[in-house]
């Protein structure tokens, strides 16, 4: 005859542990999220203006070359 008391708790307590281990997880998180530093309004928008300026002379930088290269193979394929 199989006894309820061969695993670690009950059925119950099987269907609970998962859930309070994420709520634990859940809860370090929050504790660590108070712990950030978070960037002011104006760190923000200067990090932000600096990456959009280097999106815009990257996408110069690429395109610029995709002309180079598309001129040069339109001019091989012409040969």
């Amino acid at each position: 005859m199989a006894t309820a008391d061969r695993t670690k708790g009950g059925f119950v307590e099987r269907l609970k542990r998962p859930f309070v281990k994420l709520w634990d997880f859940l809860h370090d998180v929050w504790l660590e999220m108070h712990k950030v530093k978070w960037p002011s309004h104006q760190e923000t928008y200067a990090f932000t203006v600096v990456v959009i300026i280097a999106v815009v002379i990257v996408s110069v930088w690429v395109g610029f070359w995709d002309a180079i290269f598309t001129w040069l193979i339109s001019s091989l394929q012409s040969l």
